[in-house]
């Protein structure tokens, strides 16, 4: 920790001892500082890597300001081709891409995730969230709601459905009272 931002110390990993008191206030909950679970902001590998970029954004003297753009060179660098607009599309759109290849899935779960990473990440860094931010890890939360309706459809004995909905859902609401 430095006397504006909050990091973990590697050896450790998430731990509210290192994470900002705002986050900490909203995020209470244990999911919240678990790195192996995948329905966590930084539990997924998409997740906890976002986390680990942002820490060294910040270290390297990225500005809150300056965030979006954080995250753009972040899903540029990954390049998996989403088109401009996708995690807000409807859901005959997100589908048709879907339907084009079979990593399509796997690509837009990431993006979310590292959207969502980089709210959470921001507001364990810092305290506050940019508004654009989010907007963007609002609009992740309800693309992977709508994953999670699609693959009780398409899996409906996922023994997951339910606390991977719950958790998006408590994730939205910490966004949501930013």
């Amino acid at each position: 920790m430095d006397s504006l931002h909050y990091f973990d110390d590697p050896e450790e990993g998430l731990s509210r001892a290192t994470t900002h008191p705002r986050f900490v206030e909203l995020a209470r909950e244990d999911f919240y500082y678990d790195c192996a679970d995948d329905f966590s902001p930084f539990g997924s590998d998409d997740g906890n890597d976002t986390l680990a970029s942002l820490e060294d954004w910040y270290r390297e003297g990225g500005q809150d300001h300056q965030i979006s753009d954080f995250l753009s060179e972040l899903v540029n660098d990954w390049d998996f081709g989403l088109p401009a607009g996708l995690i807000r599309a409807d859901s005959e759109t997100i589908e048709t891409w879907l339907g084009e290849d079979k990593m399509h899935e796997t690509y837009l779960v990431s993006e979310c995730r590292a959207r969502v990473a980089v709210a959470f990440g921001q507001l364990k860094i810092t305290g506050h969230v940019e508004s654009e931010i989010v907007d963007e890890g609002l609009a992740a939360i309800r693309c992977q709601l709508w994953f999670n309706g699609r693959a009780r459809i398409h899996y409906p004995n996922w023994k997951f459905a339910d606390e991977d909905h719950e958790r998006l859902i408590k994730m939205q609401t910490v966004l949501n009272q930013l």
